[in-house]
């Protein structure tokens, strides 16, 4: 059964696709070396307010929010350990599938199509700046697991019927929005999105354990480009 009708469903993936546009447009004027003159926690509040802002253009069109939402968190019975439990455990396997796509990335041109200039350019430096960003993961574990996972995963399905690929047309919609990473970037996050497509699927659409993993993978991230400078002045001075 559809959770939102068809034209709802079209308008949610236009806004994404004006998105990613003008993101990827802002990534390439970054890799050419314009210098953004935002300041980072400005940067970061304002991508916390996109993400909820687009949760709510989704919700907005879903036909019945309680009972949608009440599926993506709907195994009450499972403590607040367990959930992170799993969350932690569903991290470890999407390391698992970004570091096999790398591992094949490796091998093709396509490895050095990474835009580390971006990266680098929103990775938080202050402790500050590092509380705000961890606002900035949950946001997004939160938003876009519930927005990718919960209601286009669903949506799809109920297009297609055809769970699978509906699972991989949604990790591929998710994958495209990083393309502002670059390609190196988007093909693993790509495969990440499968492995939480799945696991989603297993649980039901219980998107708890997928919630964790996105928020740590999203943060994690974040203070290993923070502390690479450290970590390769170390490797060059031991």
């Amino acid at each position: 059964m559809q959770v939102a009708p068809l034209w709802h469903t079209v308008a949610v993936l236009a806004v994404f696709m004006l998105s990613t546009y003008v993101t990827t447009r802002r990534a390439a004027a970054t890799a050419a070396g314009v210098v953004s003159h935002t300041p980072r926690l400005l940067r970061y509040l304002s991508s916390i307010g996109l993400e909820w802002l687009l949760l709510g253009l989704v919700l907005a069109g879903v036909y019945r929010r309680r009972e949608f939402l009440r599926t993506a968190f709907r195994n009450r019975a499972r403590g607040v350990l367990e959930s992170l439990g799993m969350g932690v455990a569903v991290y470890v396997l999407g390391l698992f599938a970004i570091a096999s796509v790398g591992l094949v990335l490796y091998l093709t041109p396509f490895f050095h199509r990474r835009n580390e200039a971006v990266i680098l350019a929103i990775a938080p430096h202050t402790p500050l700046e590092f509380v705000v960003w961890f606002a900035v993961s949950l946001s997004a574990g939160i938003c876009e697991e519930l927005i990718f996972r919960g209601y286009l995963l669903q949506q799809l399905t109920a297009l297609s019927g055809r769970p699978v690929v509906s699972i991989i047309v949604a990790a591929m919609l998710f994958g495209s929005v990083h393309l502002y990473e670059g390609v190196a970037a988007m093909l693993p996050l790509a495969a990440l999105a499968l492995v939480y497509g799945f696991v989603v699927r297993l649980y039901k659409g219980d998107l708890r354990a997928v919630i964790v993993a996105h928020t740590l993978q999203d943060f994690l991230v974040a203070m290993l480009v923070a502390a690479r400078p450290y970590l390769e002045r170390h490797a060059a001075h031991p």
